[in-house]
């Protein structure tokens, strides 16, 4: 068998193992938001409706959005109410992040890996690379999120499906002082990158996240309609890591891929401090709101 094929009966037996976990659980709500956010048709109540045919995700919204951060003038009891209060966007990003955060709500048994730490980095990875949209390319970016937060899902399915060989992966990344994909590449024959954009597609979220997700440690190799969120999810991962938010056990990005991803999206690097430092704050925000 040749190695693309081996490697390809491994990704679809990953995948079908997920699909029978509770991984696929976040996968209605996402694939939904998704198609919502997409679709110049839809309308912010098919949002409403979404969240709502799930009633854990509808309780935990209404919580968030009855915090003392937005405070409303009474208290909101129904999803309606939430999204006139708080506003699409925020709707939108805290039904994605409570959802998601279901995944990673089990305490990590590997040594030299915390999943809640995982969690925080795909969170800071998520805000960052939206706010790179907004800010920089003055775009709304309606992918950006989505991916950010989906980027390592990857990590997630190794850790819990290929346990042994991942505290492996570990140590050779730790000992040798390679990157986590390398080291990956060299036990399993794939990295997590490989493993997120195989449950996209099958998810079948648009190429663009799915593409972005699976270049997003090797961007400059990404197709076209999905090479400008590899690149930026590069970025804001590399920040991420760089201010050693959340999981950052795995040695740091390579500069130079960071340096010509910043030529590619003709970005000043100067500009990502500031974008760094409300990404944290937003960290701490949602941090309050008890999302970690």
């Amino acid at each position: 068998m040749a190695p693309s094929e081996e490697k390809q009966k491994k990704l679809k037996k990953l995948v079908n193992l997920v699909n029978r976990s509770e991984i696929a659980s976040i996968k209605s709500i996402v694939s939904g938001v998704v198609r919502i956010i997409n679709d110049p048709k839809a309308s912010i109540w098919d949002l409403k409706e979404m969240v709502e045919i799930d009633p854990p995700l509808t309780a935990k919204v209404l919580k968030v959005a009855n915090s003392v951060y937005y405070s409303p003038p009474k208290k909101i009891g129904e999803i309606k109410q939430a999204l006139i209060w708080i506003g699409f966007d925020t709707l939108k990003e805290m039904a994605l992040s409570q959802k998601v955060s279901e995944i990673f709500n089990k305490n990590g048994s590997v040594e030299g890996y915390s999943i809640s730490s995982l969690w925080k980095h795909c969170v800071a990875v998520a805000l960052i690379t939206k706010m790179i949209y907004r800010k920089e390319f003055r775009e709304r970016g309606a992918n950006a999120y989505v991916a950010g937060l989906l980027h390592d899902i990857g990590i997630i399915v190794e850790s819990q499906f290929l346990q042994n060989d991942f505290s492996l992966v570990l140590s050779k990344a730790k000992n040798a002082k390679t990157n986590l994909s390398e080291a990956e590449q060299e036990v399993f024959g794939l990295n997590h990158a490989d493993i997120g954009m195989a449950i996209a597609e099958n998810w079948n979220l648009p190429q663009e996240i799915a593409g972005a997700i699976g270049y997003h440690e090797n961007p400059l190799k990404a197709e076209q309609g999905s090479s400008k969120l590899a690149s930026t999810l590069y970025i804001a991962e590399y920040c991420s890591q760089d201010s050693s938010i959340g999981y950052s056990e795995a040695p740091f990005q390579n500069n130079e891929i960071f340096e010509q991803c910043l030529a590619e999206l003709n970005m000043d690097p100067h500009a990502l401090d500031l974008i760094v430092e409300d990404a944290k704050r937003e960290l701490n925000e949602m941090e309050d709101q008890g999302l970690f």
